[in-house]
């Protein structure tokens, strides 16, 4: 664990992921059995380990479809304005939130985003001066003993449940799995299917080459063998004279409804989790059904998301800034997400433009909310310009077409 720093120094060395020893991680092909037993391992009551759950998530996560669903999640979130604000008067205050609008805060918003997905997630202060944070890996944490173990499947390790109140960050509850602990088998099945299809072009997608002879000595048949071989990829057979080979249609003799429509399946299993719903980002869909599943992100996937950072910050990470002497104070300063609807920039103006009738607004606000230039008022016109004309140039054009 980190001992107690300077503002400008990290730990030497010192840190827990210093200390945990880099292990073989197992990459091999996933299989239903052995999610099976991840999650039984994990959820020992006795002796919990997520080695073997974390490194399957590892393993799974380079899913295309699965990539995009947690990146539009993420983004949700990320991509929202937030403020630091005094907690009495309910002001902005921009220098404070200036303060948070940086790379490091991102970047610990998107480890603490992160647990939703993989579970309880630790985070250690390795830089007090630039509060840069680094992810204690997963793989060798055992949050119910609150133990962070130097080899994910060894018993030896560090407790952290008292001594680090001004390094550690914990996110999410300690027996959560992430949304990938109910999601690993819907991956493996794709995954499968995809390799399967592509073991089914590989040996049905190309047409059979054969040859027949009745030469018997080796020599021969060897160089009829490698003119086959020239002829590109397809499969190759010799064959003795009056051998026959029959080779049986794929069962359809369609591969795509079979690969193809279980993919498709599996995706939406997938985005329905994450995302809470399909048509975000596949293909397919209207518009209106595509904006109902979009606002379901928004109004509320995101709003849960957006509630755990807030939490987190206020209650963690700005005690944590305050005992390292950053300019916040968790008793006066609230981190909130802007919760305002977001208007267009054309009803945005309709709105202030009514409501120049009522009240007077600054035009420098007026001018820098909108990007343009005032120079003064205007005098205002007491008619529009058309009604100011004669009837005789009003009606010009329109006469004729009577």
């Amino acid at each position: 664990m980190a001992k107690k720093q300077n503002n400008t120094s990290s730990a030497n060395g010192q840190t827990v992921v210093a200390k945990i020893i880099s292990e073989f991680k197992d990459r091999n092909r996933a299989e239903i059995k052995k999610w099976q037993s991840a999650l039984t391992l994990a959820t020992n009551p006795d002796t919990p380990r997520l080695y073997q759950l974390q490194d399957l998530y590892d393993n799974l996560e380079s899913d295309g479809h699965f990539i995009s669903q947690v990146n539009l999640r993420k983004a949700a979130t990320l991509c929202n304005s937030f403020s630091v604000i005094d907690r009495k008067s309910s002001e902005v205050n921009v220098e404070k939130t200036e303060l948070l609008n940086t790379e490091w805060f991102y970047d610990f918003v998107g480890y603490a985003l992160d647990s939703v997905i993989k579970g309880y997630t630790l985070l250690e202060l390795v830089n007090p001066g630039t509060m840069e944070f680094m992810l204690i890996p997963r793989r060798n944490l055992v949050p119910t003993k609150k133990l962070v173990l130097f080899e994910a499947a060894g018993d030896k390790g560090i407790d952290y449940s008292v001594g680090f109140e001004r390094t550690l960050i914990h996110i999410g509850k300690e027996e959560d799995l992430g949304l990938m602990s109910n999601l690993c088998g819907q991956l493996i099945w794709k995954r499968n299917a995809q390799q399967s299809w592509a073991e089914f072009a590989e040996k049905y997608g190309m047409p059979l080459i054969s040859a027949t002879t009745n030469k018997t000595a080796q020599a021969d048949i060897n160089k009829i063998e490698n003119m086959l071989v020239a002829l590109g990829e397809a499969a190759r057979a010799v064959l003795p004279e009056g051998t026959t080979i029959d080779i049986k249609p794929f069962a359809g003799s369609d591969s795509y409804q079979v690969y193809d429509k279980q993919i498709e399946r599996i995706n939406s299993e997938i985005g329905k989790p994450i995302t809470g719903g399909t048509m975000i980002s596949d293909n397919g869909s209207s518009r209106s059904q595509s904006e109902v599943h979009e606002r379901n992100l928004d109004d509320k996937i995101s709003q849960f998301d957006r509630r755990l950072i807030e939490f987190t910050v206020n209650g963690q990470l700005f005690p944590i800034m305050q005992m390292w002497g950053h300019n916040i104070n968790p008793e006066t300063d609230k981190f909130a997400f802007d919760d305002s609807f977001e208007l267009s920039l054309k009803e945005h103006w309709d709105v202030i433009n009514s409501a120049l009738y009522h009240y007077e607004i600054p035009e420098d606000w007026i001018s820098k909310t909108f990007n343009f230039p005032i120079t003064g008022k205007k005098e205002m016109q007491q008619q529009p310009i058309f009604a100011q004309l004669d009837s005789k140039n009003k009606n010009r054009f329109s006469a004729n077409f009577q």
